[in-house]
């Protein structure tokens, strides 16, 4: 595959996720983790917290942590804290929905039940350390490299394709594909342009089309 930077290829994040079947003993669930995180653009949080009552036709809702609000504490001082109301609905393939569904079905994952609980307790979301390393794993049996990102865990330097990487590619994907900046900043749910501008640089030029035209 070679080694990249910046974003991966959709032929290289399909190498990953099939990849999860070498190296994870809970393959099934993981490739539709994955496979979420990617479509949906999610950070590791927002798609570890999804529950089966937020999967729609053609969406899902994720709750959006990195917003937050101002409020006051008990000595009149302003705080920022998380917006626990804040929600966001992405736009995914239909069949991807349909596979969420079938597995929350398959495995009696009921409304307000984690659709990735940890491996440990299904009372509490999958865990993220356990998110880096598996996709690490799967990224170097994949051959798929994204050499010079810090480990926040160890501190090294990290090797194999990272989380946050998925919602690059997922920005260069939908730009790509759609030329449409707009939709990107509402797909990944900036709150400032200038953010989603940041991907302009990796895209190439294509018709516009909505996101049911997208294949993913």
């Amino acid at each position: 595959m070679g080694d990249i930077s910046g974003y991966l290829e959709p032929e290289q994040i399909h190498a990953i996720i099939e990849a999860l079947s070498n190296v994870s003993k809970r393959a099934e669930r993981d490739k539709l983790f994955f496979e979420l995180m990617w479509q949906s653009g999610g950070r590791v949080q927002e798609v570890t917290t999804l529950v089966p009552e937020h999967i729609g036709m053609s969406s899902v809702v994720l709750r959006n942590l990195k917003q937050v609000k101002r409020v006051k504490d008990n000595t009149g001082k302003t705080i920022r804290v998380h917006d626990e109301t804040a929600i966001k609905e992405v736009e995914i393939s239909e069949d991807l929905c349909n596979r969420l569904k079938e597995y929350c079905k398959e495995h009696k994952i009921d409304i307000g039940q984690w659709v990735f609980p940890s491996n440990r307790d299904k009372k509490k979301p999958l865990n993220r350390w356990y998110v880096w390393d598996i996709l690490t794993k799967a990224s170097e049996s994949a051959m798929v490299f994204a050499f010079g990102k810090r480990n926040p865990r160890t501190g090294g330097r990290f090797k194999g394709a990272y989380p946050h990487l998925l919602r690059h590619s997922c920005a260069v994907h939908l730009l790509d594909k759609t030329d449409n900046m707009e939709l990107v900043r509402e797909h990944l749910g900036h709150s400032d342009i200038s953010t989603t501008q940041i991907y302009a640089k990796v895209k190439s030029t294509k018709m516009k089309k909505s996101m049911k035209d997208i294949e993913w």
